[in-house]
């Protein structure tokens, strides 16, 4: 009796794990209002620009801006094997490889880095001629890092 209390306690108490949360091939699960982001603490808040990344062990990081999601990688020397943002207009969950990244410094993010996610390349291209933001690929935006946040030059 009491292993079986385990066997399906088991699954449940590893759910909520903060490290954990989401399905194995799927997006990670973001408790909207609740959850804070890994790097600066603000709780995420706006779908739209949330974004995270699952680790070589499988422990999930979640982030308010797509700046902060380029910027702890580097800081904690800590490899993202997984990168999931969202689509700026739908919301919809996207795969970071597959994603359209626009830099746009007049667009209002969490953080102010205006960096946001667009599914196709035309909605991307539509974005940045509407702000005369830039395209990003892949790999040029992970390697914003810290130089992610405006001119300025503070990021939290």
């Amino acid at each position: 009796m009491r292993l079986t209390l385990f066997v399906v306690a088991l699954p449940l108490l590893l759910a909520g794990c903060p490290g954990g949360g989401g399905r194995p091939d799927g997006p990670p699960d973001v408790r909207y209002g609740v959850d804070p982001c890994d790097r600066c603490q603000m709780i995420i808040s706006e779908e739209r620009f949330a974004a995270a990344y699952v680790t070589p062990s499988g422990e999930v990081r979640r982030f308010d801006d797509l700046g902060c999601l380029t910027a702890h990688p580097q800081e904690r020397a800590e490899r993202a094997d997984e990168v999931w943002v969202h689509d700026h207009e739908t919301r919809a969950w996207l795969r970071g490889r597959e994603a359209h990244i626009v830099r746009a410094p007049g667009l209002i993010t969490p953080m102010g880095t205006g960096l946001v996610a667009a599914a196709d390349e035309a909605r991307a291209r539509a974005l940045v001629e509407r702000t005369g933001g830039e395209a990003l690929s892949f790999e040029a935006f992970m390697a914003l890092g810290p130089r992610a946040w405006p001119a300025r030059g503070e990021g939290p």
